[in-house]
């Protein structure tokens, strides 16, 4: 860093941070790209470093030349050449462009592109963001994080990566795809460089998705005829029917004026395949679709199967082009195990309150979110594709990437107005559902978000005309995705991720010490206790519901070891009690379908130091379905794990539930006599009683 003066910062993103800089030695302008390795998957850090590499050897006048890279102990620093002016910016301030200025844009991107291709480098990300322009106007590739290279004997790929604006049509569908890919996405942005808007736009992840796989282009009369056939080339949906390199180079609007390098890479994608290769390409389509159906089916993905190019299977992320936002509120909960009460007026209310902002601002933030949201898709590796235990299964890969909060806010709201018009398409599609699961496991999710994410999912449930069919194939889907294991996960992260202020230890959100945890506990918001509340509520319903869901629930508890943090949400008596009633009936039902998992209530239960539940103050609590819900459990432990009842049991336990015999709720009373009956036997019991 010592050859270089740093001026000022640029930009700021998901992957990290990039400074405007000069060399010290040449007074010439750089870009800084600074990553930080704190936090990242060593999964993310190869990719990090697999774009390096792809950069370094790529040199060509229309896309950004990388100058060095280098690494210390908590950063990968990467050096480019610098450019002026980026093509998203310009577009938000005017709007379109004129067909003469987009004309020569055009020329330098396909050329860059040709560049990319003739090397088999695939780009998967083209998009107005990664498009600058320098002192020259001159036009130029950038960001090259989810770029492949494709060796001489791979002839597509399976990988979901990319915006979907700007995304292919067998992208959405998840059907492997080739260099075409990248030809669609620049239709695209030609089409927003003239138009002022991508060719698909809406605010609705499902419209979209009809939109790209099934509506076809509008063309506006004021589009020459010229840039016209072109783009129809370019954005034809079956990806056999566009523009072949050889056509675009001769088409009219372009002839001539593509730069092509002298160099002569072997086997590039721009020339026409023999029918040898052809061959190869569509036997290793097949293959290719099937390890990834496979890879799906072990991961708790899904368990469809599509064998044919027609077959179809969407897999979108949300994209806004609109300038308004739809406000939704939700309003307490009532105490019920039975219905998902909250849910329900989530369903009967909406606000008319209507979040304003500048279009180009929403445009680039939510491109960012969908972004994010694909890059976290699974690479289809063959390698991967092994046996897994059902432990191993439930392992979750912590996202820490920056989330656009506001941008979900608006997705998960206008996902409930869709669900309340009795579209179920999000919840009954594993690949769309997982979608909406993904900001659990983000570490910079808020709890506005997290309550919205457990919302949604709660929806079905309160609904009066949901079919039993679609009701069984929602819970389908939920199992696949996790939702139990992911919904833990979040009320983990929730608390991890409280503000350092309280913690005073570490930098590291994602490192809070398990001592101030009970401090943690006693300082939560109200947003934190509601979004906590509508967690567990909704785990409470799905593990009543079906025993799948239970032992998801008892796995994730062990592997996520989150004894303590159980524990400490059983003393939310004063500020959340149906967080409490909810774990409460929770652990019963672990007791009574899986007694097996004994130790586990055994672990919760364990007393530290003077952490050991007031199990006295919980059966005197004026909340008469606390007290049931007490006596309930205890009479559970007495049937199944009276070594924890024997550790927590005393003289005072003993005459409060014989007190509550005589309670005036009659529900009380038949729990209380219940858990007498069956402590009575045990051997502590009457030890109690003769001292």
């Amino acid at each position: 860093m010592d050859k270089y003066d740093v001026i000022g910062l640029l930009g700021e993103g998901s992957f990290g941070r990039v400074y405007k800089a000069k060399v010290i030695s040449t007074d010439n302008f750089v870009a800084l790209k600074v990553i930080s390795k704190r936090g990242r998957s060593n999964k993310e850090l190869k990719g990090f470093r697999r774009e390096c590499e792809i950069q370094r050897h790529l040199h060509h006048p229309n896309i950004i030349q990388m100058l060095d890279s280098f690494e210390t102990e908590n950063e990968i620093v990467v050096i480019t050449e610098f450019a002026h002016k980026e093509l998203n910016l310009i577009l938000g301030k005017a709007g379109y462009l004129p067909e003469d200025k987009v004309q020569k844009i055009v020329w330098d991107l396909l050329s860059a592109l040709y560049y990319l291709h003739s090397h088999r480098v695939l780009h998967r990300d083209l998009k107005p963001q990664n498009i600058l322009l320098d002192v020259n106007d001159t036009a130029k590739l950038c960001d090259f994080g989810f770029a492949r290279n494709m060796s001489t004997g791979t002839h597509v790929l399976t990988s979901i990566k990319g915006t979907p604006l700007y995304m292919a049509p067998e992208l959405i569908e998840e059907q492997p795809y080739d260099h075409n890919a990248d030809l669609w996405s620049l239709g695209c942005i030609i089409y927003e460089l003239l138009v002022g808007a991508p060719p698909f736009c809406t605010a609705s992840i499902l419209h979209l998705i009809r939109l790209i796989k099934h509506e076809q282009v509008q063309w506006p009369t004021f589009i020459s005829e010229s840039s016209i056939s072109f783009l129809k080339g370019l954005l034809q949906k079956n990806p056999n029917d566009r523009l072949s390199w050889p056509e675009i180079l001769n088409h009219p609007f372009v002839e001539g004026h593509i730069l092509i390098m002298e160099d002569a890479p072997t086997m590039p994608l721009t020339r026409p395949l023999s029918a040898h290769t052809l061959q190869a390409k569509e036997q290793q389509r097949i293959e290719r679709f099937n390890q990834k159906t496979a890879q799906k089916e072990i991961y708790g993905k899904t368990t469809e199967r599509i064998p044919s190019r027609e077959s179809k299977v969407s897999n979108s992320s949300f994209k806004s082009c609109g300038d308004k936002k739809t406000s939704f509120k939700s309003t307490e909960q009532k105490d019920s195990t039975s219905k998902l009460n909250s849910t329900e007026k989530i369903a009967t209310k909406e606000s008319n309150k209507s979040l304003k902002m500048n279009k180009s601002d929403l445009k680039k933030d939510v491109d960012d979110l969908c972004a994010m949201l694909l890059s976290n898709n699974l690479e289809n590796d063959s390698s991967n594709l092994q046996s897994q235990s059902k432990i191993t299964n439930l392992n979750i890969n912590e996202d820490v990437k920056p989330i656009e909060n506001e941008e979900w806010l608006v997705f998960l709201q206008r996902t409930i107005l869709d669900v309340l018009n009795e579209d179920l398409t999000s919840l009954t599609q594993t690949n769309l559902t997982d979608i909406i699961v993904s900001p659990l496991r983000n570490a910079n999710s808020n709890s506005k978000v997290i309550k919205l994410v457990a919302n949604v999912f709660s929806l079905p449930f309160v609904l009066k005309n949901i079919s039993d069919n679609n009701l069984e194939t929602i819970l389908k889907v939920y199992l696949e995705v996790k939702l139990i294991p992911n919904l833990l996960y979040s009320s983990k992260l929730l608390l991890k991720n409280y503000p350092n202020s309280m913690i005073n230890s570490s930098n590291d959100s994602a490192s809070t010490p398990i001592e101030k945890l009970p401090e943690i506990i006693l300082n939560l918001t109200e947003n934190d206790l509601q979004a906590l509340e509508d967690i567990f509520c909704l785990i409470c319903y799905l593990i009543h519901s079906n025993d799948k869901f239970l032992h998801q629930f008892c796995d994730s508890i062990v592997v996520f070891n989150v004894y303590n943090l159980t524990r400490q949400l059983l003393t939310l008596t004063k500020k959340k009690i149906r967080i409490v009633n909810d774990l409460l009936a929770i652990l019963t039902q672990v007791l009574r379908k899986t007694p097996e998992n004994y130790e586990l209530i055994q672990k919760i239960f364990e007393p530290e130091e003077e952490e050991s539940l007031d199990i006295v103050r919980m059966l005197r609590d004026s909340n008469g379905l606390l007290r049931e819900r007490v006596c309930r459990f205890l009479s559970c432990l007495a049937q199944y794990d009276n070594k924890t009842l024997e550790n927590v049991w005393n003289e005072e336990i003993k005459d409060t539930v014989e007190a509550l015999v005589y309670d005036s709720m009659e529900n009380v009373r038949n729990a209380a006599e219940t858990c007498i009956e069956h402590v009575k036997c045990l051997n502590f019991y009457t030890k109690t009683l003769t001292e």
